[in-house]
């Protein structure tokens, strides 16, 4: 199995078997503690190779949505009738899609080769950063979801940029990146930051996935992820309590 299957098999629950099949599987099972962040509430719904990937904790809602979309191309699920429909499906069992996002993963293995400008960050000097308040997304200081690694990008000792990498399941590191000064954008330098973030921790733990989520509408971040070696792995969405 891939590092993918891997974390998708826990978060869906669902055998080597099951995921290497064809068609659309849906599911009604509660979440596990060993699953991503995005796949611990009411339910979740992966886009991945064309199929899909469903599961609520609802039976009722299981079997509905089976229904509608059990033969659905999932290249094209995300069409504004399907949504349309999903939408009134859930709202029908007193849920909704919460969030939703593409999620992107390494085309390949790549080399440590960091620049004269960048400096790893251990996961024991990661607190340090809390006092630093325009950093606002790259370390969740959450015990739920341990930061595990940084890079910084440094000019003449001062913090320019910066990316980490938070535990996110149980075989998966989610990767995140910011720009702090905006002199130092559109030079390459967040692209580069999550490649050698993604080499050090291919490198060092080869049992976990580097990914790296954003939403549709972030242009510039998915440009990012392209830029720096990444793939387009899956689209997910959220589902929650209305």
């Amino acid at each position: 199995m891939s590092l993918i299957t891997t974390q998708l098999g826990l978060d869906f629950q669902l055998s080597a078997a099951e995921l290497e099949g064809s068609r659309n599987l849906f599911m009604a099972k509660p979440p596990q503690v060993a699953a991503r962040f995005w796949a611990r509430d009411e339910g979740d719904i992966v886009i991945r190779d064309n199929r899909l990937f469903v599961r609520v904790i609802n039976p009722e809602a299981a079997t509905a949505l089976k229904q509608a979309f059990g033969e659905e191309d999932g290249a094209w699920f995300l069409s504004m009738a399907n949504l349309t429909k999903l939408t009134t499906i859930l709202g029908g069992f007193g849920l909704k899609a919460s969030n939703m996002g593409p999620f992107f993963v390494p085309s390949q293995r790549f080399a440590p080769n960091l620049m004269p400008e960048m400096h790893l960050i251990e996961a024991n000097e990661i607190p340090a950063y809390r006092a630093n308040k325009a950093i606002s997304m790259v370390f969740g200081y959450d015990r739920h979801y341990p930061d595990q690694l940084g890079i910084a990008y440094r000019i003449d000792g001062e913090l320019k940029a910066i990316a980490g990498a938070s535990q996110n399941g149980d075989t998966c590191w989610e990767i995140s990146v910011e720009i702090l000064d905006p002199r130092y954008r559109h030079r390459g330098i967040a692209a580069q930051l999550v490649k050698q973030l993604t080499a050090t921790i291919q490198s060092r733990r080869p049992d976990i996935l580097p990914v790296y989520g954003t939403q549709f509408s972030h242009v510039q971040s998915m440009n990012v992820a392209i830029r720096a070696g990444f793939v387009f792995g899956w689209t997910e969405l959220m589902i929650g309590k209305c």
